[in-house]
């Protein structure tokens, strides 16, 4: 392994460390964040992601270890006890004053509370409009530009993505603390899944859609000390980054391969199977970008475009077993493919010039958290990892291309 200096992906990833090791400085900050949530929500209050971020009302909805209760993104709050769960657009592009979703959102009696700083808001509304704040990086805190597009090594999708789900999950053992246990999803992934999260699910003939309480009645789960939700959740990405800065090498070889391919004219395709991506990216930058994204989907033969050729390179991190077939008919046509999966290297993917498997040992199902006394884990782990490899990749392309 090259030394911090020289080697670009473990810069990153050394400075991501730094970043989880400020967020366990910041514990009693989201403690008090999580707790402030769940007076809320104890007291009858609905949650919902905002729809003024693009991509958080995803990343936060339908999550293995997440909530099942939560409404939908459009949700009309109607009580004061109602909390919005906002992650702030990008603060150098967005205006907030012609933001329709935003201004209806800051008339409405729901209690905002903001995955960032408060500097994102500085001005956007009253002070006191804002409960609390997860904190995390600025939007130009990295490294790397390609046009206007800067920094194109960015840390503030881990923030966000991490701060909000160790907030979460301090919300969750609130929550319990409170005597109520909130009704989690479990990963479709794992079977009984469908059965046992549609039993969850109050229907009627009256209404749609149909949804899921956010509490389960007569649940009694031990109650998790203060902390120890989000600290599990942090110590498990930070074990995540520590199997990652163990492969320097591919992920440096992984860079060159993106350089090399932008350099002759070729496509660079990726798919970050999960809920943010490519959204998290701000996709307006349309073809700026160097890095074409597809839409989340497992299956190697249906989630890279068919009209990929020799000498284009695909970035697959994916969530289901991979089946050794599809790995070999992407090699054997030329296309560099860089690729993992939680489930680990199938018997039969054989060693080949044109495939880096990488080790990104997310839990199969997602979510990642123990908590003793109910049958599933909390706080989904895949956005985390992926962030992890992809930013590492990326500052290797980055330090090849002289971005």
């Amino acid at each position: 392994m090259k030394s911090e200096k020289t080697s670009p992906a473990v810069r990153y990833l050394a400075a991501a460390g730094n970043r989880i090791r400020q967020m366990r400085s910041d514990l009693p900050k989201l403690i008090d964040f999580g707790s402030a949530m769940a007076r809320h929500l104890l007291a009858g209050g609905n949650l919902f992601p905002s729809a003024v971020s693009h991509w958080w009302p995803s990343e936060f909805s339908g999550r293995a270890g997440g909530l099942m209760g939560i409404r939908s993104a459009d949700y009309v709050p109607a009580s004061p006890h109602d909390v919005a769960w906002l992650t702030v657009p990008d603060p150098r592009y967005w205006i907030a004053s012609s933001d329709e979703r935003f201004a209806a959102l800051v008339k409405s009696p729901a209690k905002i509370f903001v995955n960032g700083r408060p500097q994102d808001v500085a001005g956007a509304a009253p002070a006191k409009r804002f409960s609390a704040f997860t904190d995390g990086a600025a939007p130009d805190d990295g490294w790397g530009a390609c046009g206007r597009i800067s920094p194109l090594v960015s840390f503030r999708p881990l923030e966000q993505i991490m701060r909000g789900w160790a907030a979460a999950g301090e919300m969750i053992g609130a929550c319990i603390r409170g005597g109520r246990m909130p009704i989690i999803w479990m990963s479709v992934w794992l079977e009984g899944a469908f059965v046992r999260n549609a039993a969850f699910t109050e229907h009627n003939n009256l209404r749609e859609p149909w949804s899921a309480p956010l509490f389960h009645n007569d649940r009694y789960i031990p109650p998790p000390a203060p902390g120890r939700i989000a600290s599990d959740y942090l110590d498990f990405i930070e074990n995540i980054r520590q199997v990652l800065l163990a492969q320097a090498d591919k992920l440096r070889l992984a860079g060159r391969w993106l350089a090399d391919a932008r350099r002759a004219g070729r496509r660079v395709f990726a798919v970050l199977v999960g809920h943010s991506y490519p959204a998290i990216l701000k996709p307006d930058y349309g073809p700026e970008y160097p890095v074409e994204f597809g839409p989340s989907a497992s299956d190697l033969r249906r989630a890279l475009p068919a009209s990929l050729r020799e000498g284009d390179v695909a970035v697959h991190l994916g969530y289901g077993p991979t089946q050794p077939e599809d790995v070999r008919m992407w090699v054997e046509k030329g296309v560099r493919l860089i690729h993992s999966t939680p489930y680990g290297r199938m018997k039969g993917v054989k060693d080949h010039k044109n495939l880096i498997w990488l080790d990104l040992p997310w839990r199969p199902g997602d979510a990642c958290v123990d908590l003793p006394g109910y049958g599933v884990r909390l706080l989904p782990s895949s956005s985390a990892a992926d962030t992890l490899a992809y930013f590492a990749i990326m500052a290797e392309m980055v330090q090849s291309m002289g971005w």
